[in-house]
């Protein structure tokens, strides 16, 4: 008798456009000052931390959206590709991301 494999289901990534590899602001360093209160974080951050906030906030997995249509009617949709939204400042950092 023959086995049958067993099938994992796919795992759907998320398709991320506008990804680099080497973006301007990773050649900041951190200057975050710890020895005063006034200047620690939460309270202020260095360009290279706020730069890499920004970053972390993007989604990695697909995800749910529920949209409400003309009628009223309520559809969930999978989103499963974003485009990164970067500043032209120089720094290229991400300012935003949209589906």
């Amino acid at each position: 008798m023959m086995k049958l494999k067993s099938e994992k289901p796919k795992e759907i990534k998320l398709k991320i456009n506008g990804l680099m590899d080497n973006p301007n602001y990773e050649k900041l360093k951190c200057k975050c000052d710890t020895t005063d209160i006034e200047k620690m974080h939460p309270l202020k951050n260095c360009l290279s931390c706020y730069c890499n906030i920004a970053l972390n906030s993007m989604p990695r997995k697909p995800f749910q959206v529920i949209v409400i249509d003309r009628k009223g009617k309520k559809e969930a949709r999978t989103i499963n590709e974003i485009t990164i939204d970067r500043t032209d400042d120089g720094l290229q950092m991400v300012r935003g991301w949209y589906y």
